[in-house]
């Protein structure tokens, strides 16, 4: 008789430690914004830029292609508006993410003095596929999730 109300015990408590993983998983794993695949890319009518975060000086953003295909060398940029902010965590900024951004030129902005940077107004931005992230390999590579923003 306590060996079956052991098992009863075991068994009730397997199933909230299921639940439990499950609502964690929703919490801060479900998915936010889905990352666009190449294929999607080439079929969008839309201008973008291909964006890359950097740490360099005077920019965080540098262009690695458009709508037209991937440039020969990167470019450094001044993005401003609808930017993807680093996803404000670490492990997907240092990724080396490329996220597609939706805007325009707007013109030079002189930083440092002499140097002239590109200046891009964005109204929008995507991932591309795979999402790639430093750390936690096993979050998803099809979207960023709640874990990705903080």
């Amino acid at each position: 008789m306590r060996v079956a109300i052991v098992k009863k015990f075991m068994i009730i408590g397997g199933v909230v430690v299921l639940l439990i993983i499950v609502l964690c998983y929703r919490v801060f794993y479900s998915p936010v914004k889905y990352a666009l695949k190449q294929t999607e890319l080439d079929a969008l009518n839309d201008s973008y830029y291909l964006v890359q975060w950097t740490q360099a000086t005077g920019s965080s953003w540098k262009i690695i292609g458009d709508q037209d295909g991937y440039f020969d060398r990167e470019v450094y940029i001044i993005a401003k508006g609808e930017v993807p902010s680093i996803v404000n965590n670490y492990d997907i900024a240092t990724g080396q993410n490329t996220y597609i951004c939706y805007g325009y030129y707007a013109g030079e902005t002189r930083i440092d003095g002499n140097e002239m940077l590109g200046e891009y107004q964005f109204s929008g931005w995507d991932v591309l596929f795979p999402v790639k992230r430093n750390g936690l390999s096993l979050l998803p590579k099809s979207y960023l999730c709640k874990y990705d923003y903080k």
